[in-house]
């Protein structure tokens, strides 16, 4: 009855109004284009179902790692669609339960719920059940903290409480609204999730990656709404203040036993933030590398071992695919699966039952996958950043995987019995419901199995949950001694609860146990009592610096977090400690000083290398840090000097000492230019910084050099970027001079790219006019200079003195697309006959290259030519686009139908963004970092640029890759095939 009543409520939502007018709703058609040709579905023929398993047969479809089992901690009817788990401190579940997955949102009263569930006999299994709190849209997460439920249902976040006891939440009070309602549409695969009580005393919320809208709390409207803008949340359970932090994740977040953050995408099974959203911006001037980072060895979107059977409906999408018959990428090359495409609900594993080699690592599912996959989390070579490997004992299996295809494990949680559970949402169907052609949606039933779900828990070999109160998660009466004592627990969930316990009663009387924890030999326990004794204002300074002093590295680093109680030879000595993590730390977090200036200058010396440190220390610097290696600029990384020097000029009110360092014989052209650099972000230039000449003699030896057609090359190149500084007419004038017949092509190159930034019609002129005079680089320097202003790409076409053949594939795309008309006009009529032809003439072309057996050692030189600037491909490549790595093993029709199609699905981080400065100039690429002060766009080459957002005149995008179509041209099918097996043999 159930199951009929849905259908009709499917068949007829116009029954039902939208209660808060979020549209949630479209069609295949609509998101990726109609079907091309009449296709027809026989649902009895093409769409043969697998049966549910029944829970009594459930485990027995399970292939576990050996020396583990599972145990059905429950199934329906206690529980239906779990997709997240919590308990509170009586050892009580509570679980989410997402009924109206994926399209019956808009159903009301809603049919999202909360049930509470208890193991009252204490056996495992949990057989009591009641809905504690329902009429919820889409709820994705929850936790228990101060008496009360907090729930997660876009717009809002909700708070439920019990006041009678009766297991039924009669209080029900809007916390914190506006999550998603800066979105177009809402995405059910983009929604807030893993609500999760941090260290800090504060409960964090995965925003969902790209969320939008004005987050406010409704208790608290003396407090100013914040704009979401792609972040995670944060908020207090006692004040409710909130906040936002680094995020950009999907569905999947975690904290291991040191507070360090873990999450999931969909194609991305491992993200790690390497630092904390505190530090991106301590310096206007420069930008950290992004945070968040993909840290698995094997790509985010890794081999997978499913042992379950691929759905019909999916093997005929793929076919429909195939054939072109409907859009959309072609998955796994035809096999539908083997590789992560769904992956969710990482959680790292923080439980005693496992044994010390399993604390820490991560458990990731792949929801339509079958699967739990384990990575174990090591410090990468630079000590500073994490990495995740497959276990040596699991290649070429999973650590658990069913035979089942309706089994979804899609979320984990550590439970107070020390094992770690799975929420197995149990559907028939699990998929975005967009991505479905409408012809096959149509006979399938995307709600079947929402009267279903498993909750299942993760045990060795031999295990018995100890006996207890204590290990039933009962801990509600325990004293504050005992809560103490309990920070020191082997389990994770206890000293979390323990904790956030000692939080929310506030008893003073905990402070000198606390203090006492501290004196302690378990580096664990003081991570905990720390923030605790910080929740009761009795941290003490003393307290912080015996704490930096600790024999454990993570208990000196979180030390560090508190850096405005350490004193100034306390971190000193941590600027030199042996951890790499704690000095990267160091430089992050110590406060601005004389003696911090001294230190970080030390580092420097010592080899302040590699992409982690170099930026914690410069992101530190100025000024104070220049005047400390003036002296030593010549010994440093160049980059590291460059950089330094760039940021000393941006930040100086006067010049004059820097300009004296950098024309101190022998003169560096590149710390000119960095010098004006750091003197254009800070709203000056070389020539009103240049107050008593000094770079006059520096030009004119330039001159001089760029004069003498005997001397080095690379002497002549330099002193062409040099006069790029200089505004004077001999400059200008010897700049002309370079683009001449018979100068060496690196000194042409050279002095395009200087010349290039005149926006003067003079310059134009003479770029264009000098084509015949470059050789094969210089052309293709001179293309990009050209076309990166509109006037000047529409003064090259009417030249006509390019070849067609000349301009390369992702030229012509970007001229016959020219926002202005005139330019695009006059591409189509001069670039007519290197227009490539349409996407379906060239895929029926290169069709055989699927199954044609390519060479890879001559793929190798295909990638060379063509993919080289963008695509990373082991140690070769540079980083633009998707590691080829990450997509080997997409399949070979995949992978060709992104080579020939790559706007047909763009990942997020992968759109193209066309970026127009004020001075005129046009850049196109995609945006790596983007805050409030600055913008930084990584180009085809691997450039990088970042421009102050006092620079930009505006940006735009299609939603395009920055990848052209086009590519093929001058390629056979050969060709084509040596490239694909090349790219599946890394």
């Amino acid at each position: 009855m159930t199951r009929l009543i849905l259908g009709l409520l499917a068949l007829c939502p116009s029954v039902f109004a939208q209660s808060d007018g979020i549209k949630t709703k479209t069609t295949y058609a609509k998101a990726y284009g109609e079907t091309k040709n009449a296709v027809a579905v026989d649902p009895g023929k093409d769409l043969p179902r697998y049966p549910a398993v029944e829970p009594k047969d459930a485990i027995s479809t399970w292939q576990v790692k050996k020396g583990f089992k599972l145990q059905l901690a429950a199934h329906e009817p206690q529980v239906r669609d779990p997709i997240a788990i919590c308990f509170d401190e009586r050892g009580r579940m509570f679980v989410c339960e997402m009924h109206d997955y994926s399209e019956m949102r808009d159903v009301t009263p809603h049919m999202g719920r909360i049930s509470m569930l208890q193991d009252k006999d204490g056996d495992g299994y949990y057989e009591t059940s009641q809905i504690f709190a329902d009429d919820l849209p889409w709820p994705t997460g929850l936790v228990w903290a101060n008496g009360g439920l907090y729930v997660g249902a876009t717009p809002d976040i909700w708070r439920f409480e019990d006041k009678d006891g009766d297991g039924k939440a009669e209080k029900r009070e809007k916390v914190f609204t506006g999550f998603g309602t800066g979105l177009k549409m809402l995405n059910v695969q983009g929604l807030m999730n893993s609500f999760m009580w941090g260290q800090d005393n504060r409960i964090h919320v995965l925003a969902g990656g790209g969320n939008r809208g004005v987050i406010t709390c409704l208790k608290r409207p003396d407090l100013k709404g914040i704009e979401l803008g792609g972040k995670d949340f944060w908020f207090d359970p006692l004040t409710h203040e909130f906040g936002l932090e680094g995020g950009g994740a999907q569905y999947g977040m975690s904290f291991d036993n040191y507070g360090r953050k873990f999450g999931c995408s969909n194609s991305d099974h491992l993200q790690y933030w390497v630092y904390d959203d505190q530090y991106a911006n301590r310096n206007p001037y420069y930008q950290m590398p992004p945070a968040k980072q993909s840290i698995a060895v094997d790509g985010g979107a890794a081999e997978v071992f499913r042992i379950s059977p691929d759905e019909p409906w999916r093997i005929i999408r793929t076919r429909w695919r195939i054939a072109g018959v409907v859009k959309g990428a072609v998955e796994g090359g035809g096999r539908v699966s083997g590789y992560f495409t769904g992956a969710t609900g990482t959680t790292i594993y923080r439980g005693d039952a496992y044994g010390p080699e399993f604390v820490n690592n991560s458990f990731t599912g792949d929801a339509g996958g079958q699967l739990v996959h384990r990575k174990i989390i090591k410090p990468s070579a630079d000590g500073i950043s994490l990495i995740g490997e497959r276990p040596a004992d699991e290649h070429g299996f999973e650590f658990a995987a069913s035979k089942d295809t309706w089994v979804r494990a899609v979320n984990f949680a550590n439970a107070p019995d020390g094992c770690l559970h799975i929420c197995d949402m149990y559907r028939e169907v699990i998929e975005h419901p967009w991505s479905i052609p409408d012809e096959i949606k149509k006979h399938i039933d995307l709600n079947n199995g929402n009267d279903r779900g498993r909750i299942y828990r993760i045990v060795p070999d031999g295990w018995q949950r100890a006996k207890g109160e204590e290990r039933r998660g009962n801990i509600a009466n325990s004293t504050t001694e005992e809560l103490v004592k309990l920070l020191s627990h082997p389990n994770g969930w206890h000293r979390d609860t323990a904790q956030r316990l000692l939080y929310e009663r506030q008893d003073k009387a905990a402070v000198p146990m606390l203090t006492k924890v501290l004196n302690g030999d378990n580096a664990l326990a003081k991570l905990h009592a720390m923030n605790a004794l910080e929740s009761f204002a009795a941290l003490q300074a003393a307290f912080v610096v015996s704490a930096a002093k600790d024999a454990d590295a993570q208990v000196r680093e979180a030390a560090l977090r508190r850096a405005s109680k350490l004193d100034e030879p306390t971190l000193a000595a941590l600027a030199a400690d042996a951890s790499p993590r704690v000095r990267f730390q160091t430089a992050l977090a110590a406060p601005k000083s004389a003696s911090r200036d001294a230190w970080l200058a030390k580092m420097a010396r010592e080899g302040a290398s590699g992409k982690w440190m170099s930026a914690a220390v410069l992101g530190a610097s100025g000024t104070g840090l220049f005047e400390q290696l003036r002296d030593d600029l010549s010994k440093l990384e160049p980059s590291f000097a460059e950089s330094l020097i760039t940021l000393a000029a941006a930040e100086a009110k006067d010049a004059t000492d820097l300009i004296a360092v950098v024309t101190t014989e022998p003169v560096r052209p590149a710390w000119v230019k960095a010098l004006g650099d750091g003197l254009r972000r800070g709203g000056s230039n070389l020539i009103k910084a240049d107050k008593e000449g000094k770079l006059n003699a520096v030009f004119a030896k330039a001159v001089a050099t760029i004069a003498d057609s005997f001397g080095p090359n690379d002497a002549r190149a330099e002193a062409v970027e040099l006069l790029g500084l200089s505004s004077s007419k001999e400059a200008t004038h010897a700049l002309a001079s370079c683009l001449a017949q018979g100068q060496v092509e690196v000194v042409q190159s050279a002095a395009i790219r200087v010349l290039a930034q005149n926006s003067s019609t003079a310059t134009t002129t003479a770029l264009i006019g000098n084509w015949p005079h470059y050789g094969a680089k210089a052309k293709t320097v001179a293309l990009e200079a050209l076309l990166s202003r509109e006037d000047r790409a529409a003064a090259l076409l009417e030249a006509k003195v390019v070849k067609a053949e000349e301009f390369s594939a992702s030229q012509v795309q970007d001229l016959i697309k020219h926002k202005s008309p005139k330019v695009a006009a006059a591409a189509k009529a001069a670039l007519a006959s290197v227009i490539p032809p349409s996407r379906e003439e060239v895929t029926a072309k290169f069709k055989p290259a699927i199954a044609a057996k390519g060479d890879a050692q001559k793929g190798q030189v295909q990638y060379m030519t063509r993919c080289v600037a963008c695509h990373k491909a082991g140690a070769l490549g540079l980083a633009v686009g998707p590691d080829l790595i990450t997509v080997k093993t997409k399949g070979s029709e995949a992978l060709l139908t992104a080579i020939l199609e790559p706007h047909k699905e763009v990942a997020s981080q992968f759109i193209a963004y066309t970026v127009n400065t004020k001075d005129g100039q046009t850049l196109a690429g995609i945006i790596t970092n983007d805050t409030a002060s600055s913008m930084t766009i990584r180009m085809m080459g691997g450039i990088e640029k970042t421009l102050q957002r006092a620079e930009i005149k505006g940006s735009s995008s299609s939603g395009q890759s920055l990848m052209p179509e086009g590519l093929e041209t001058g390629m056979t099918v050969e060709d084509m095939a040596d490239l694909i097996s090349y790219i599946e043999s890394l």
